[in-house]
């Protein structure tokens, strides 16, 4: 039984009361010839329904919420801490502190970031080998003074980059005038090359523990081999007075396993890139040992 029906048993109760008059008769008659089909009044939404989609609700907006760029404003005015899904500054102890939260994000996440807290500051994440990962590779200033200062590493310090909780920072003194730009080392992706790299064979880096330089090149392949390593080469001409030049038209030369190993460098995850030239000389020609 719907409301529908006890309405029109409440009118039934009372045909001769004294203040029924046409009007409900009419009532009564309409509703009567109303399709049941029709008559049905709109469910009702069970409480724990309403109150599911109510706590759904509070939920989505706690994710925008968290989501959207964050800016909070100290007791006199000034911005001191701005969040966005990039990047994280606050301010303490006189400078601010950015914690780079999506190491692969669009450069621009960064730039806003900064410049909500009024700073001109230009970040830019490039790929970089192992030991170099948390390095300012270069900065540079514009308009600035002696107390401006900017820095970059690991947070917190000395931590193993991918390691989970391991975040690459950068600090801007408070108050930095002027604009700055700083490149800082983030881990590469597979297949990305490294643009900021140390020597293969410095502690940390792939061929660690193995110096290369001046060994033949079948010796460093079938160590890289070892090691998992792909191979690449870059020939180099060492020059009479010292050093060596490089002509991109000679790289499809075949290297022979005779040929001499000057450096090796790491190019991507992976991968090891040999400086090579086909003749022994006196003085290492990439490093003048």
């Amino acid at each position: 039984m719907n409301d529908i029906d006890n309405l029109v048993k409440a009118i039934d109760r009372a045909p001769h009361a004294p203040d029924q008059g046409p009007g409900v008769r009419e009532l009564r008659a309409q509703i009567m010839a109303t399709p049941p089909t029709r008559r049905r009044l709109l469910p009702r939404t069970p409480v724990r329904a309403r109150l599911a989609m109510a706590l759904a609700g509070t939920a989505v907006l706690t994710v925008v919420a968290l989501l959207a760029p964050t800016l909070l404003t100290g007791r006199d005015g000034p911005a001191t801490a701005y969040a966005n899904a990039a990047i994280d500054i606050r301010l303490a102890n006189g400078e601010y502190i950015a914690t780079i939260k999506d190491p692969f994000a669009d450069h621009a996440q960064y730039s806003e970031a900064f410049q909500a807290l009024g700073l001109d500051i230009r970040l830019e994440l490039l790929p970089a080998s192992p030991t170099r990962v948390g390095e300012i590779v270069r900065m540079g200033f514009a308009g600035t003074t002696g107390k401006d200062r900017l820095g970059g590493g690991l947070e917190p310090e000395d931590c193993t980059p991918g390691h989970e909780g391991c975040l690459l920072k950068v600090t801007v003194s408070a108050g930095f005038s002027g604009r700055g730009t700083v490149y800082l080392g983030r881990p590469a992706k597979p297949g990305e090359r490294y643009q900021a790299h140390q020597r293969a064979d410095t502690a940390g880096e792939m061929l660690d523990g193995y110096a290369p330089n001046e060994r033949t090149v079948a010796e460093v392949v079938a160590e890289a081999r070892k090691r998992g390593l792909r191979v690449s080469f870059q020939i180099i001409e060492p020059s009479p007075g010292g050093g060596f030049s490089m002509n991109p038209g000679e790289q499809s030369a075949a290297v022979g396993d005779h040929w001499i190993v000057w450096a090796a460098e790491p190019e991507q995850v992976g991968t090891v890139r040999l400086l090579v030239s086909e003749k022994r000389v006196a003085r290492n020609p990439v490093y003048g040992d």
